[in-house]
């Protein structure tokens, strides 16, 4: 294939290149109108400001993106960003983020996502990358030591992800290459289209699939060599023992079952959604939890970089009727129950297909089950066009077929691709009343009614409803949890009561989700438990800096801080910090039966955290607080 722009060689940082620093000092940047290629040379202050991730994301969309600009045109910016510890000898920190624009909640768009694509990037002299404009016609990024190419990609154009990832090891001579890609669904411009990375790790959340797509981007491919190392190595060894020596007990959950191990244990405290948030509990839970799958489905488990944890599911399968690729991994709690008991589907083998359709189309499967469940549950009521069409709840065959039209937006999938708060504008008021959204993104499967905190933080989340930088109620009324331990550290007691919300509950909800968007800044795997002191440590050592825990805390206000202003900034106010109708519907059976929180509670709540964060009554940071964050 032919080389399609201007191709850029550069020499990273010397003392990076000598194993002296964690950061490259070279931020790639691409125009894909124009075909130029050229660096940002950021001084080491930026890196103790932002450190990565999430914050790297938003400095760029705040300082370069157009306000109101289209998330589909050509102005959204498309950003990979690793963190200041991706790809040094720290377990856990082989992640790196990926942000825009989203142009499912026109909100931000920013996720995280495992393997080993973020190190490479790092170990081939840059520290993130971002892309604007729009190429005439498909094309790849092709990055190895610092040298980067724009390449042709029309053959590329259509192909599944594993299939487009084989295809360009093959055409470079090189089977190590990692490759970041969208399959047919961000072609497709589906608005919770997503970006796969390794063929079975997702930068999943918000529709950036579909930015990448808008920009007739197929892939982008890296190569590195370079050895990603930390000023100070004798500084960060302690962490890293600490780990070894506590890994095997502190995260057992996930080495012996993964994710997939808390499917039952969820349904069984009423903290998973069922048919469409409507029930309370569901028959045959049991052959979708991991003690089940692992005896039935799942052959083995995958990992990523530098982590002894091997936690990731992976199915491979063939009979007579399915075949299921191990390239595409397997189903994660998340999609377990999005595409399980939130649509009905109890059969492990139609969950699973549809998890590596999702991964093979490069879709969203938190999205995709919500919308799915929706549409069946419009059906139900008869408020679609073509009944007959639409799928059914507990029909597994459906829910495969209905990934597949989504991703190529045919018939009622095309409708479907909007995501489920688009089509409730469509369909009308009774739809309204079905939705489980917050800024139009789908609810994870933590129920808000059983973890309430939550059901705040999905409210308030820059990137529409997220799980992730949130406080999980049940695990922070652990008592020797990682959430009790880094809210101790920061004076707060611990445990948290799990029901309810409070001034004790916003306190704690204060510092970990400042910590948890830490985790996306550094880029950090939120399974590690590692505290504020660890942090501090591993930071210190990375960067060469004597790092407080206060600085540790001040990163992640800054990432929520600058996800607020971005928020002013599109035109969302306090009004749109809230929860869409279904969420107040009061479950008639099952655990958590009769609970949940008013609106009024809601909005209550939010007006403490308001005051907490220093932000005005209309949720916008005053600017004191952007004075004392150095914003």
């Amino acid at each position: 294939m032919a080389i399609v722009g201007n191709s850029l060689t550069i020499q990273p940082d010397s003392q990076f290149l000598a194993g002296n620093q964690a950061y490259t000092g070279y931020i790639l940047r691409v125009d894909l109108s124009t075909g130029e290629i050229w660096v940002d040379q950021p001084k080491e202050q930026f890196y103790r400001k932002f450190i990565g991730g999430r914050n790297v994301i938003l400095h760029y969309l705040l300082k370069e993106l157009p306000p109101k600009a289209d998330p589909l045109g050509e102005e959204n910016l498309l950003i990979f960003a690793p963190g200041l510890l991706t790809g040094t000898i720290l377990p856990g920190a082989g992640r790196h983020a990926v942000g825009g624009k989203s142009p499912l909640t026109g909100a931000l768009g920013s996720c995280e996502t495992g393997g080993w694509w973020g190190a490479e990037l790092k170990r081939s002299g840059f520290d993130a990358l971002v892309i604007q404009g729009k190429a005439e016609s498909p094309v790849y990024l092709w990055i190895k030591n610092g040298t980067v190419e724009i390449r042709d990609a029309v053959s590329l154009w259509g192909k599944l992800t594993a299939e487009a990832e084989d295809e360009i090891r093959q055409e470079l001579g090189d089977e190590r290459i990692r490759v970041a890609q969208i399959g047919p669904a961000g072609e497709n411009l589906v608005r919770y289209a997503c970006i796969i990375h390794d063929s079975s790790r997702a930068a999943g959340r918000s529709g950036l699939g579909a930015v990448m797509g808008s920009k007739n981007l197929k892939a982008v491919a890296v190569r590195g060599s370079y050895a990603v190392g930390v000023a100070d190595p004798e500084k960060i060894k302690p962490v890293q023992k600490w780990v070894f020596d506590h890994y095997k007990t502190s995260m057992a959950w996930a080495i012996e079952r993964g994710t997939p191990g808390s499917v039952k244990p969820n349904h069984d405290i009423g903290a998973m959604a069922i048919k469409n948030y409507r029930e309370g509990t569901f028959k045959g839970i049991e052959a979708l939890d991991g003690d089940h799958l692992h005896v039935s489905l799942i052959t083995e488990h995958d990992t990523c970089f530098r982590c002894p944890v091997r936690c990731k599911p992976v199915i491979d399968y063939v009979d007579e009727e399915i075949t299921i690729d191990r390239r595409y991994g397997g189903p994660e709690y998340e999609t377990i129950g999005a595409l399980g008991p939130l649509c009905m589907v109890n059969e492990p083998l139609h969950v699973a297909k549809a998890n590596e359709l999702c991964s093979a189309y490069g879709i969203d499967t938190i999205s995709a089950g919500g919308t799915i469940a929706f549409t069946m549950e419009a059906a139900e009521r008869g408020l679609l066009p073509d009944e007959a069409a639409a799928p059914q709840f507990g029909d597994g065959e459906a829910l495969v077929e209905s990934i597949h039209k989504i991703a190529y937006r045919q018939g009622l999938g095309d409708l479907m691709a909007e995501g489920s708060g688009r089509m409730a504008e469509v369909l009308g008021a009774e739809a309204e009343d079905m939705l489980a959204v917050a800024r139009k993104q789908e609810l994870p499967l933590h129920d808000p009614r059983l973890k309430q905190t939550m059901a705040m933080g999905y409210a308030l989340s820059a990137t529409g409803a997220d799980h992730m930088h949130n406080l999980n109620d049940t695990f922070a009324s652990f008592p020797d949890g990682d959430i009790s331990i880094r809210l101790k550290e920061m004076g707060v007691a611990a445990p948290l009561e799990l029901w309810g919300i409070s001034e004790h509950k916003i306190e704690g909800f204060y510092y970990e989700t400042a910590f948890k968007n830490f985790y996306d800044c550094a880029v950090i795997c939120h399974f590690y438990p590692y505290t504020y002191q660890h942090m501090s440590d591993a930071i210190s050592a990375a960067g060469g800096w004597d790092f407080s825990i206060d600085e540790i805390n001040h990163i992640g206000l800054r990432a929520i801080n600058m996800g607020r202003q971005f928020l002013v900034r599109e035109g969302f106010t306090a009004e749109d910090d809230h929860l869409s109708p279904r969420i107040y519907h009061r479950l008639e059976e099952g655990p958590i039966a009769g609970k949940g929180l008013t609106p009024e509670e809601l909005q209550h709540w939010l007006g403490v955290y308001y005051q907490r964060m220093g932000w005005d009554e209309q949720g916008r940071p005053t600017e004191e607080t952007l004075i004392k964050l150095d914003l």
